[in-house]
């Protein structure tokens, strides 16, 4: 049986206060109908004594001025159970039923005393001796209506069980309003919960108040950051493992035809009048060797497999010399589409410790893909470039920018530049700087981009 929270907070809570305002306002009445009682005994009393010592005569007009001020009816009785006076018409029955009222003696609680019906209308009474003289001894018989006696106690009563019942709804209601508060939040990260089963990894606001349900949604939040981040890497490792697949397939296939591709080409610069030395063969030879490379670095990032696993030929790479060999050989894809390749050389060498074929790849890429964005916003051959900027960021570190004149990538996009696959290019793969991305990282360097008025920049920070 399902048992909410707010019951588990609001029942208890109830019953508490519930049984507390019950007993309080019992209390209450109770104490105060025994005091408006007591207060009324007491009032009868103090009449029944000034008529007890008074030396005047008690006739009917001083005792129904009594009766006036205490609201009881009074008889005086003689020894011979005679009326002497009477503030209330007396017949036979009505005589007949006051004599057998017995002596009560002081007054105290009019509700234990005897009861008389006297024309419909019920009188508690009460006979009290009254101290005249031996010859004449008289007594008093106080008869107070029983209507007006609970009347009296109603008025001790009721307001104290009144008080409590509006305090016992009141607390019923606030209490309920408070649990909802409580319970409310509790909710909505039950609904998140539920959603986040469903895989809707979206965070929810906090809450304004400072307290534990502020830490728990806090946690909450944290742990969606995380799952989106576990639901990336396996959709990231996912692709990675069917490109993989696919491409362990492809490998064999490719590798034939590369092979087949480079020995024409040999047969065809010994044939050729030019020879092996023509600037167009050497150009196709070295475009076949990247092409390779490149396959197997597609290889291997499909297959998942780290870098810092994999042997690497590390040497000093002077960089001049790196970037102008790969101008060479993008220069000519620039020249086909337009895009003017601007590079100045600095005047100082600069020498970084790596993979000289990973860090070709990676300038590669770099320039290609700011051929392909420079192209992007001009149509015409004119007006579109990518430069080529290198200079040392700290003493230990060298920055190499390449810089193109494209409108930068979608919104959609720019914040996963670098993660595999993706892309805002018809014909792209995604895997160009997302590769760069990793040869950056495994030779302690860094790669990140940013846009600089209408310039798309790319800064490689390597370590000298």
């Amino acid at each position: 049986m399902r048992w909410p929270i707010q019951r588990q907070l609001l029942v208890p809570m109830l019953l508490v206060i519930l049984l507390a305002s019950t007993l309080s306002s019992g209390v209450s009445a109770w104490v105060g109908s025994r005091w408006a009682r007591r207060e009324e005994s007491d009032r009868l009393s103090r009449v029944v004594a000034t008529l007890a010592d008074a030396n005047f005569p008690l006739q009917k007009s001083v005792l129904q001025k009594l009766a006036g001020l205490s609201g009881a009816e009074f008889v005086v009785w003689d020894a011979q159970q005679q009326a002497q006076a009477a503030t209330l018409p007396l017949d036979a029955d009505v005589r007949d039923r006051l004599k057998a009222v017995p002596d009560t003696g002081p007054l105290s609680d009019l509700s234990s005393n005897p009861l008389v019906e006297i024309q419909g209308r019920s009188f508690l009474t009460a006979k009290v001796p009254l101290r005249r003289t031996a010859t004449r001894p008289l007594s008093l018989l106080v008869l107070y209506p029983e209507d007006r006696w609970w009347t009296t106690t109603r008025g001790a009563v009721l307001p104290p069980l009144i008080a409590g019942s509006v305090t016992a709804l009141a607390v019923l209601v606030l209490t309920a309003l408070w649990a909802r508060r409580f319970t409310r939040p509790i909710a909505r990260l039950s609904q998140q919960s539920e959603s986040i089963a469903s895989g809707d990894f979206q965070p929810m606001p906090l809450p304004v108040r400072d307290d534990e349900l502020r830490d728990l949604t806090l946690s909450i939040n944290r742990m969606v950051e995380q799952l989106t981040r576990y639901e990336q890497q396996v959709r990231r490792n996912e692709r990675l493992k069917t490109l993989g697949q696919l491409g362990a397939g492809l490998a064999h296939q490719l590798r034939n035809w590369l092979t087949g591709a480079r020995m024409a080409l040999q047969v065809h610069a010994r044939e050729c009048p030019l020879g092996e030395h023509a600037e167009s063969t050497e150009m196709a030879l070295r475009q076949l060797g990247l092409m390779e490379s490149y396959l197997q670095r597609f290889l291997t990032l499909g297959a998942g497999r780290d870098d810092a696993a994999r042997p690497r030929e590390s040497h000093d790479v002077p960089l001049i010399e790196l970037i102008d060999n790969v101008l060479s050989l993008v220069r000519p894809r620039g020249r086909h589409v337009g895009v003017d390749l601007q590079w100045t050389p600095p005047a100082t060498a600069f020498v970084i410790h790596g993979d000289r074929d990973e860090l070709q790849e990676l300038l590669v890429n770099l320039l290609l893909n700011g051929i392909d964005a420079a192209t992007q916003s001009w149509p015409s051959s004119s007006g579109a470039w990518v430069r080529i900027e290198l200079n040392d960021a700290t003493p230990n570190r060298v920055r190499l920018r390449v810089l193109d004149s494209g409108p930068g990538p979608a919104d959609s996009i720019a914040g996963q530049l670098f993660e595999p696959f993706v892309t805002d290019k018809p014909e792209g793969t995604g895997l160009g700087l997302a590769v760069a991305k990793q040869i950056a990282g495994s030779h302690g360097g860094s790669l990140c981009w940013f846009r600089v008025g209408e310039t798309t920049c790319f800064e490689l920070d390597l370590p000298s």
